[in-house]
């Protein structure tokens, strides 16, 4: 007898019974259409709340940038791979410079969520591979160019705030809806 008391025989069926369920798992997929997406041939279709890469945004109306240099991004970033520079205006601050080192981002979506101005946003792609670490260290004008390269995602820091704020009394939250595109 074994140490649980279940003998030889009782060891025996449970494998049995083991791989029995590990082929029917195989014979069910067996038979199912493949997946394969020739990528970048063919382009998988993004799921709406899809979040990638990081991105900073023009204002539509004025087409002045949106980040105003404030830091909050750098100052929430676990793994530090945000920095930037104020650079001190009459009307209004402005980012004398804004790196990011994508290599070293968790995409942990931090620096969308506090962005008091919508200036950071993650954009529905994830497409920026490359065999060269030092293009992956992303300054300002590269982040501006990803903003308009790929479409945004649902992920802004609008959004993400409005859905978790918590709901008052009588009333349900209310998430801005997505602009049409």
């Amino acid at each position: 007898m074994s140490r649980n008391g279940r003998g030889t025989l009782g060891e025996t069926w449970g494998l049995i019974r083991a791989v029995a369920g590990a082929m029917g798992v195989t014979l069910r997929n067996l038979f199912r259409k493949p997946v394969t997406v020739h990528y970048p041939d063919v382009i998988r279709p993004y799921p709406d709340r899809f979040r990638g890469l990081l991105a900073l945004t023009y204002d539509p109306q004025t087409g002045e940038e949106n980040c105003i240099g404030c830091r909050l991004c750098e100052y929430i970033c676990p793994p530090q791979v945000i920095k930037v520079e104020m650079l001190k205006a009459e009307k209004r601050n402005y980012a004398k410079s804004f790196f990011l080192e994508l290599y070293a981002c968790e995409f942990c979506e931090l620096c969308v969520q506090v962005c008091p101005t919508d200036a950071i946003i993650m954009m529905k792609s994830f497409d920026l591979a490359t065999d060269d670490r030092r293009e992956l260290l992303l300054d300002k004008d590269r982040l501006h160019q990803l903003g308009l390269e790929f479409p945004p995602s649902w992920a802004t820091g609008e959004r993400l705030r409005a859905m978790q704020a918590p709901a008052s009394k009588g009333k349900e939250k209310v998430v801005p809806k997505e602009p049409s595109e």
